[in-house]
């Protein structure tokens, strides 16, 4: 039998559709929402075939440090869309291939059950609450005491060796696919020792971290605690508190042979009936309780169960107490995206004056905010942020300027301040792209003109690419020469210009 090439195993048509999909979870948006790669995709496809039988070569990360809620950094990324591509279509394979983690125990990332499916996993948040109700239902049969612990930098801490060694060798047989696989983790890996870490925010991270622990997962089952997972989160329902610190001790056993850690801060054993039960909440709060474990900038269209009158009372409930640190994350959540499907400004003036105190929501700020961008409060108050000293996290500023990219106009003192972060080179890379588009999007053709002065000083393709897009409101003619002069700078600028050619595009 003829040996297939590594291109025809890897199925790249379905890999495109399933990033398609998963972009709306990226750390750095693309403006176009690869609109442009879309338009041109079998093109970029066969690129990527060809290069997969001479041998693939990925590119470097492009990355940002992203805060979390104790305001300390995770390493957040993004992809250029070959690799991308290239990255979903092997975890695709390797999926079809191995037993996924066993589902009475592990609710996080569960495969579709059509593996041709265009999204990877079923709807996280069904799996959610039936991670809830299954720690309800052994709570009630007497198991009342609980072990709540979670795994330190669990992405980043990931071996890659142990990955292949230990969980997909033997499951998948052909090394060529797993070769691939190393080639690209070992080129994103955070650390120096290139064998460790994975790159997160994208489906194929999750599967693969998912997979990562399946041998803690059978162990766990094995020894039958009742044991309940989701991502890097860990629950354990026992009858006494001896049996909790046992689960500890099984579990920091079985993670050291992953070269993996709990965090010390997150771990601990919960006796006291009220707090347990507080714990693992009701089926009713469940369901005011938006997840952070996956968020999606663009969410489904679609009728919401809750009134207008109801979510603005349940909001008024969860801020009531003013200072920041202590509303309840995952319920605001829930209703600043109810608040943002009704297109209620009730949160507007809340946000604004929580900008220093909320850098890891900057993302659903984006979401909400982006509807209320042109209010003069809105428009003001961010140019203020980004000009005062609580602006120190890059992730945010740059989703405070794709909010401003949504108003009709702005201000000569607002203008002011988007020129200057362009021109500071010190700026992160994905806040100059932010800044580009909204000087592309708000300023006049002085503003394009400078911008296209700029791109032949520009080292970033990114921010190249934000240039491009940023002078498609300057007159036809003037754009096109622009066009000209770039389109064989690389494959990817001849991809964007034959997009940007067109009468009308679209952004984020």
């Amino acid at each position: 039998m003829a040996y297939r090439k590594l291109s025809n195993k890897l199925d790249l048509e379905l890999a495109w559709k399933r990033v398609k999909k998963d972009q709306y979870n990226d750390f750095i948006p693309d403006i176009l929402e690869l609109r442009d790669v879309d338009y041109d995709k079998t093109t970029t496809i066969n690129k990527i075939r060809k290069e997969l039988d001479r041998g693939y070569e990925p590119s470097d990360l492009l990355e940002i440090d992203v805060p979390k809620k104790g305001y300390t950094l995770r390493p957040g990324s993004s992809m250029i869309p070959e690799d991308r591509v290239v990255y979903q279509a092997v975890a695709d394979y390797i999926s079809s291939k191995v037993a996924e983690p066993p589902e009475d125990c592990v609710f996080s990332y569960r495969l579709n059950k059509s593996l041709k499916g265009n999204n990877m996993f079923q709807f996280w948040r069904d799996w959610w609450l039936k991670w809830r109700k299954k720690m309800r239902d052994v709570y009630t049969n007497g198991y009342c005491c609980l072990l709540r612990t979670d795994i330190a930098a669990y992405y980043e801490y990931i071996d890659q060796s142990i990955l292949r060694n230990n969980i997909l060798n033997g499951q998948v047989k052909d090394n060529r696919v797993l070769d691939l696989l190393d080639k690209l983790l070992r080129k994103w890996a955070p650390s120096d020792v290139k064998h460790i870490g994975i790159p997160q925010g994208c489906d194929a991270s999750s599967f693969i971290g998912n997979l990562y622990l399946i041998n803690l997962d059978k162990i766990m089952r094995r020894k039958n605690f009742n044991y309940f997972r989701y991502s890097d989160e860990i629950y354990v329902l026992t009858r006494d508190e001896r049996s909790a610190r046992k689960s500890i001790q099984l579990i920091t056993h079985e993670l050291r042979k992953l070269h993996l850690n709990l965090q010390d801060a997150k771990t601990d054993i919960i006796t006291d009936p009220k707090k347990v039960e507080e714990e693992i909440g009701t089926e009713e709060e469940d369901k005011t309780k938006d997840f952070d474990y996956e968020f999606q900038r663009k969410r489904k269209k679609g009728k919401i169960e809750e009134s207008e009158e109801e979510i603005v009372k349940r909001y008024k409930e969860v801020t009531r107490k003013s200072r920041a640190k202590e509303v309840d994350l995952s319920k605001f959540r829930w209703c600043i995206n109810r608040l943002a499907k009704i297109e209620n400004d009730k949160a507007v003036n809340f946000i604004l004056k929580r900008f220093a105190n909320f850098p890891f929501l900057a993302d659903l700020c984006f979401v909400y905010l982006k509807l209320f961008a042109n209010k003069k409060s809105v428009k003001g108050k961010i140019a203020d942020f980004l000009t005062s000293q609580d602006n120190i996290y890059e992730w945010q500023e740059m989703w405070l300027l794709f909010i401003v990219s949504h108003a009709r106009k702005l201000g000569e003192e607002q203008l002011k301040v988007v020129r200057e972060i362009i021109e500071d080179k010190g700026k992160h890379w994905a806040s100059r792209v932010a800044t580009i588009f909204v000087l592309g999007k708000l300023g006049d053709d002085t503003d394009r003109a400078w911008l296209m002065g700029l791109y032949s000083s520009e080292d970033n393709t990114r921010v190249k690419r934000a240039i491009a897009v940023s002078i498609h409101e300057l007159p036809k003619s003037a754009r096109n020469n622009f066009y000209a002069e770039i389109e064989n700078d690389s494959y990817d600028m001849k991809r964007l210009v034959q997009y940007l050619r067109r009468r009308e595009i679209k952004t984020i």
